[in-house]
């Protein structure tokens, strides 16, 4: 089409080029937001575990689980947009996010158990009673929802959609 509108074959290589770099840049900067992404998650997940705990002495067991079910849900939320909202990845880089997101959670759950414990057995004031297993596992459980609910929603908008090709 272009050869017909009078371009010369240079400058139709010269446009080829140009718009494969830009492509190769593209994937380039999908790629480093993932993996940001993922690094940004694990950082976080950290910082809620140390901030959180401390808080075990001072809060009643419902106004801190209040806390972290909204912390968890906006770190999974954060976590899950970043990764599908990024242009250019592979099939392997969304498998591998769902492989990291249980693991962060997983690990998360371990962190928070281990800064709490150590956290109570140096506290001079008693706890307020509340389980840090119960908060690990609340805390990796609601992290993972905002991914879930993203699949299924997927899933759903594609099912509809192959029911409207038929």
């Amino acid at each position: 089409e272009l050869q017909a509108k009078g371009w010369s074959d240079r400058e139709l290589l010269r446009a080829e080029q140009i718009l494969e770099r830009a492509e190769q840049h593209d994937i380039f900067l999908s790629r480093f937001t993932f993996w940001s992404a993922i690094v940004a998650v694990i950082i976080s997940n950290l910082i809620v575990s140390m901030v959180l705990v401390p808080f075990l002495v001072f809060f009643k067991p419902w106004a801190l689980y209040l806390i972290l079910i909204l912390l968890a849900g906006l770190v999974g939320y954060i976590y899950n947009f970043l990764i599908t909202d990024v242009k250019h990845l592979e099939r392997k880089h969304h498998i591998l996010a769902g492989i990291i997101v249980p693991l962060i959670a997983l690990g998360n759950v371990a962190l928070i158990v281990i800064i709490a414990q150590k956290f109570l057995e140096k506290s001079v004031i008693s706890g307020s009673g509340v389980n840090p297993w119960a908060m690990g596992i609340v805390f990796g459980v609601v992290f993972i929802i905002p991914s879930v609910v993203d699949r299924i929603r997927i899933a759903v908008k594609n099912r509809k959609r192959a029911v409207l090709v038929r």
